[in-house]
């Protein structure tokens, strides 16, 4: 059976864990703001982001991602941005559970550290 290392020096050859993301999109549902139970705020939007052309597959030509926030200057920096506007977000993924009447539920959000706008809205926007 083989040693498995426990040697600090060999811990240190590990990678780091890492979450990071970095999307590009247009916005399909605009912020909005609501009021958590604590008290805190937390801004929600959603952005679609186009697959790329060489991609084969068939089936959905874009993927769409929630994105939160509980940062003040997000909120704020989200607050002009309209559907079809390009924008740019970038921070993690968090796995986030939901009680609900007929059962829980679980859902995937990027949780936003950084965003900017990128340009207008979409032609016909």
């Amino acid at each position: 059976m083989p040693r498995i290392p426990t040697a600090p020096s060999a811990l240190a050859a590990r990678p780091a864990h890492r979450n990071e993301v970095l999307l590009a999109g247009r916005v399909t549902a605009e912020p909005s703001v609501r009021e958590l139970p604590d008290g805190a705020h937390m801004v929600t939007w959603r952005i679609s982001v186009a697959r790329p052309a060489s991609d084969a597959r068939r089936g959905p030509q874009a993927d769409p991602f929630t994105c939160v926030s509980f940062r003040p200057d997000i909120r704020e920096a989200t607050r002009s941005w309209r559907i079809g506007d390009l924008v740019q977000v970038s921070g993690s993924l968090r796995r986030r559970y939901r009680r609900a009447a007929r059962g829980g539920g679980g859902t995937v959000e990027v949780e936003a550290t950084g965003v900017r706008e990128l340009g207008g809205r979409a032609a016909g926007g």
